[in-house]
């Protein structure tokens, strides 16, 4: 029995070896040369070069060998890919039939460039290309048709570089591995690792996917598995960004569009649903939506010395200067049209907590219409509508904004910035700005508002004791205030204001107490300087706990008092003297007015009587 085993395993082995040794003498590898490149042309337009000879490997399995490969377009100075070497490994039995069932082909150490030198006629006219590649004089191969059958079930690159030109910037993709399986007829597998550079910038990507060609060309469904990335720059983060993408792409050929089902995708820790719909017309239109419970943008905007360090030295290298430049910024706008509905719960940027972020954006031709931008922010709500215009030589957007109920404390901890105005702010107006930088934003907006403070809170200032204190220092009559709180409180206060190169200039500027008013009053409060010049035309309405005719006539006058210097360190300008000696002034008036009229009123009695009395009277007023 066991002689009888070992007698079939050696006319086996020898059936092997025979079939083999008939491979090596009777197929040569390179009938398959002009096939193989003419198919490559058929099906993509492109010319494949295969220089040196084709050979047979037999061992670990049975494969033909090429020297380099080139895959060029017509036209082009540069090829479309290099490799140093190619495998195809070919099933052993179809060849005895003439059939090349081809099992893999292995690419390694490729480099693809995607750039102008490589582009021909087949890259700017694909279709005419393609169709007038079956119109030229035949090749010598095709004068001579082979009657070899095709066949390819996977497709293998590894360890290549593809060079992608796009405008003037040119982005490399590194370490690429691509293995395309076909799992039937009509279904195909996915799987991409690599990483892509720009500007020492890096972005590790791998994903996983099937496509399925039973109705291909007219339609193709690609299902994303997975796609994991992780980028690394030199962007001011503190971690690197990193995330996930799933769902369902479905591709038409007529009119051209794909559109997603069940988009899903993160960012760090924020979830994203999302459905996306692209038309490709002449113009692409987009149909987009983007829903989430959070997006938190603390990690994309922190900085730290360090970054900040290498930030600064790579600004001055020549790889920043190779970046395009545009006035523009939102130029892009003209490149497609479309839709965008957008549904965030919570958006947090360090400090800053958004509510309820939701906005309609609708864009034709380079401008952007918003509608319904609402979101809430310190404990109000912020509502605009309004425009981004792409259109022109330099950005321009311009809102038509309500703001409602915002706590100024909040507001002012949130923007971590020092303050001494507290109270609930409510304004509405128009306003531009002519970049999206946040670094110039405060001081390039422009525009008018009608703005109401109520249970408005000054702190660190009480205004009426300023007033007292100095009048006191004026006054032989015991003045002092019945308000010794450390801040002055207004029931509302108005104004209009006009904003320009990060200044908020004041006009009409009123506002009112039970002890104070504030009438057309005006100044400037600094957004970016984070300062303010005020000009308040103050009038005392109570408070003093003293009666005497100099506080009486006080009460009647309006006293200027300024306020000025940084929110954190306020000070006040009042020149009290002034305002005492002009009320003096006009008491001793009075009082001479009336001892006038008291001395001709007794002019007809005797003389020494009339002296007298203008003594007494005149005494009485020294005493007052």
């Amino acid at each position: 029995m066991i002689k009888k085993i070992l007698v079939t395993l050696f006319i086996l082995i020898l059936v092997i070896v025979i079939s083999i040794a008939s491979l090596i003498i009777f197929v040569d590898p390179n009938n398959f040369r002009g096939y193989i490149s003419q198919t490559v042309k058929d099906k993509t337009g492109y010319e494949l070069t295969i220089e040196g000879n084709l050979r047979w490997h037999i061992w670990p399995q049975v494969s033909i060998l090429t020297d380099s490969v080139k895959l060029s377009d017509s036209g082009a100075t540069k090829p479309l890919l290099t490799a140093d070497n190619m495998r195809l490994d070919v099933e052993l039995l179809p060849l005895f039939s003439k059939n090349l069932a081809i099992k893999n082909v292995f690419i390694k150490s490729a480099t693809i460039n995607i750039t102008d030198e490589s582009k021909g006629e087949n890259a700017k006219n694909s279709t005419q290309a393609i169709t007038n590649s079956s119109e030229k004089q035949p090749s010598e191969d095709k004068k001579n048709p082979s009657d070899w059958k095709f066949s390819l079930n996977k497709f293998e690159i590894a360890d290549s570089t593809i060079a992608f030109q796009h405008n003037h910037d040119l982005i490399n993709f590194r370490n690429i591995n691509l293995l395309l399986e076909k799992n039937n007829d009509k279904n195909l597998s996915l799987e991409l690792n690599g990483n892509i550079d720009k500007n020492q910038q890096d972005l590790y990507y791998s994903l996983n996917a099937n496509i399925d060609l039973a109705q291909f060309p007219e339609k193709a469904v690609i299902d994303l598995k997975k796609l994991d990335y992780t980028f690394n720059g030199i962007v001011n983060s503190e971690k690197e960004i990193k995330g996930n993408v799933t769902g369902v792409f479905n591709y038409q050929k007529a009119p051209m569009q794909l559109d997603s089902q069940n988009l899903v995708f993160s960012i760090n820790d924020n979830d994203f649903t999302s459905k996306i719909n692209v038309r490709f017309d002449n113009k692409p239109v987009i149909d987009f939506q983007l829903n989430s419970n959070k997006f938190d943008l603390t990690p994309f905007i922190q900085k730290n010395e360090n970054s900040t360090k290498s930030t600064n030295v790579q600004q001055t290298s020549p790889v920043v200067s190779n970046v395009s430049k545009n006035d523009n910024e939102l130029s892009m706008l003209n490149s497609f049209d479309g839709k965008a509905k957008i549904n965030i719960k919570e958006v947090k940027a360090d400090k800053i907590a958004l509510g309820n972020l939701n906005v309609e954006v609708d864009n034709q031709d380079g401008i952007a219409n918003l509608k319904n931008l609402t979101f809430n922010f310190a404990n109000g709500q912020i509502a605009a509508n309004g425009t981004a215009n792409g259109k022109q030589k330099n950005p321009q957007v311009k809102l038509n904004t309500k703001v409602s109920n915002i706590n100024l404390s909040s507001f002012f901890t949130q923007m971590n910035m020092a303050y001494d105005l507290d109270g609930i702010f409510n304004a509405s107006g128009v306003l531009e700005a002519n970049t999206l930088s946040t670094t110039k934003l405060l001081e390039n907006i422009k525009g008018n508002a009608n703005i109401v403070i109520t249970n408005a809170k000054l702190n660190n200032i009480n205004i009426q004791s300023i007033i007292e204190n100095a009048a006191a220092k004026y006054s032989n009559g015991n003045i002092s205030s019945e308000n010794h709180k450390k801040y002055t409180e207004f029931h509302k206060i108005t104004t209009n204001a006009y904003i320009n190169q990060g200044n908020i200039d004041l006009n009409s500027l009123n506002a009112n107490s039970e002890t104070l008013d504030v009438i057309d009053s005006s100044g400037r409060v600094g957004m970016v300087n984070r300062d303010l010049d005020v000009n308040l035309n103050i009038k005392i309405l109570g408070g003093w706990n003293s009666k005497s005719e100099t506080i009486a006539k006080l009460q009647k006058v309006t006293i200027p008092l300024r306020i000025y210097g940084q929110f954190s360190n306020l000070h006040y300008q009042l020149d009290i003297a002034k305002i005492v000696s002009d009320v003096l002034s006009d008491k001793l008036q009075q009082r001479l007015d009336k001892l006038r009229d008291k001395l001709e009123n007794n002019g007809s009695r005797d003389k020494d009587k009339s002296r007298q009395k203008a003594v007494d009277i005149l005494g009485e007023f020294i005493k007052k």
